[in-house]
């Protein structure tokens, strides 16, 4: 996969927020919020068939790295919960306390019909933390940026 840099700004603090909505991953994701998901959409449905379409195309390609790749890759929901973060509407929050902003690298790539974030943080005490996503089925990043110490990743829907 080729991964090309995204240019991070800097977003106002100021402003009208959006209500945060919960992380549906992880082990601190709540029953009654998951119960909730499940009976408003059918979102693993949708997960599932990309998943198989995306499997019966890269049959013929080389197993192994295709293997790799899909197995160091995480949901963005799965990502963002182990990271802290959570939604904002259609944006997703990432508390990055510590990060060194200038050190903040993400980074985007395309493989056939998903795309993925890639996103390296280097902490003030040294600390260097990586992690891979693939995005929702239907969604891009708009834009990213700095809003204090959050990291605001924009997506917007197909």
């Amino acid at each position: 996969m080729d991964w090309t840099s995204v240019e991070l700004d800097s977003m106002s603090e100021s402003g009208e927020r959006e209500a945060p909505e919960p992380i549906l991953a992880g082990l601190s994701a709540a029953p009654s919020d998951l119960h909730n998901a499940f009976l408003s959409d059918l979102p693993h449905l949708a997960e599932a068939q990309s998943a198989h379409a995306s499997i019966l195309q890269t049959a013929s390609e080389g197993v192994e790295s295709h293997f790799s790749a899909v197995q160091q890759m995480q949901s963005v929901d799965t990502a963002v919960a182990n990271l802290g973060g959570f939604r904002e509407g259609d944006a997703l929050v990432l508390p990055l306390e510590g990060a060194i902003h200038d050190r903040v690298q993400l980074e985007i790539g395309n493989q056939g019909e998903f795309e993925a974030l890639r996103l390296n943080i280097e902490g003030q005490n040294g600390e260097v933390l990586s992690r891979t996503f693939a995005l929702p089925p239907g969604t891009e990043l708009a834009r990213a940026g700095w809003r204090g110490n959050e990291l605001i990743l924009d997506l917007i829907r197909d």
